[in-house]
């Protein structure tokens, strides 16, 4: 039966989650409750298994505990909610698309480079993106299994850790490839209108089928939106946005890396939020 007390931390409009899964400290498990009031996270009491409230000292380890797994997908759960999946769908239809940027007899000196770094910024895209949708299904396939067995075993973490340096990586190389070349993306669109009625019907028919797909409605949208996360790709680290993209991408993966395989949360963050 549920603790008095445990009742009493429950306030005004808000909603109760009771995590399906324990987390271990000082050799017992102990259940987590989550309060939400509008969408955000009003309140977290920590429970011991007759659910009564655990100790404070024993709540915050276990607070703790969580704000690291909780960290290891920040990206990815704030992605997921601004993208909800369209990258994915972007990705196939570049793949459908971008032929037509390999066409060495399409395009002048002058413009040729800026096709280049465009046409490696798509191809980096759509690898980098079916790498993700592994990596987020091997997530699923993370937090399912922990659900099923009710708690978070010592395995897990390193499984966890491990998943979020992978897709962390592969997102940061995306990102910056898409953020280095937002402005070939317009070029490209200008030159085709400019050129378009010089061009062969099946080229012309091709490269606008493209730049519809790269427009600021279509998949311009999703990489905008993208881009926008780099702050949170970045959050914590120190790189140096003055490298060339290959040096940036693996100075990130080495930094990230580190970041992940020592970070220590902040109780400061969560100390308020504790009813315990």
């Amino acid at each position: 039966m549920e603790d008095k007390a445990v009742k009493q931390q429950k306030r005004l409009l808000e909603q109760e989650h009771l995590l399906p899964y324990t987390i271990e400290a000082q050799n017992q498990s102990f259940h987590v409750m989550i309060y939400t009031k509008l969408g955000k996270i009003s309140g977290v009491a920590v429970l011991n298994a007759d659910k009564s409230l655990a100790d404070r000292k024993v709540a915050e380890e276990v607070v703790l505990k969580l704000q690291r797994y909780n960290f290891y997908f920040e990206y990815l759960s704030k992605r997921s909610d601004v993208v909800k999946e369209r990258d994915s769908i972007v990705a196939e239809r570049i793949e459908q698309t971008q032929l037509i940027l390999n066409d060495g007899d399409l395009f002048d000196d002058f413009m040729q480079p800026t096709v280049d770094k465009l046409s490696l910024a798509l191809e980096v895209y759509k690898q980098q993106q079916h790498k993700m949708d592994i990596y987020q299904e091997d997530i699923s396939l993370l937090n399912e299994k922990i659900k099923e067995q009710g708690q978070i075993q010592p395995e897990d973490w390193k499984s966890a850790e491990d998943l979020s340096i992978l897709f962390m990586s592969a997102a940061y190389a995306q990102t910056i490839y898409l953020e280095a070349t937002r402005k070939n993306r317009q070029i490209l669109a200008k030159w085709v209108h400019d050129h378009q009625k010089q061009l062969p019907a099946s080229k012309r028919k091709a490269l606008l089928k493209l730049v519809a797909l790269l427009s600021d409605t279509s998949a311009g949208l999703i990489f905008d939106q993208i881009i926008s996360l780099l702050p949170l790709l970045e959050k914590g680290l120190l790189i140096d946005h003055d490298e060339d993209l290959p040096k940036r991408a693996q100075e990130f993966n080495k930094e990230y890396e580190a970041l992940c395989r020592f970070y220590k949360p902040k109780l400061e963050k969560m100390v308020k939020l504790i009813r315990n």
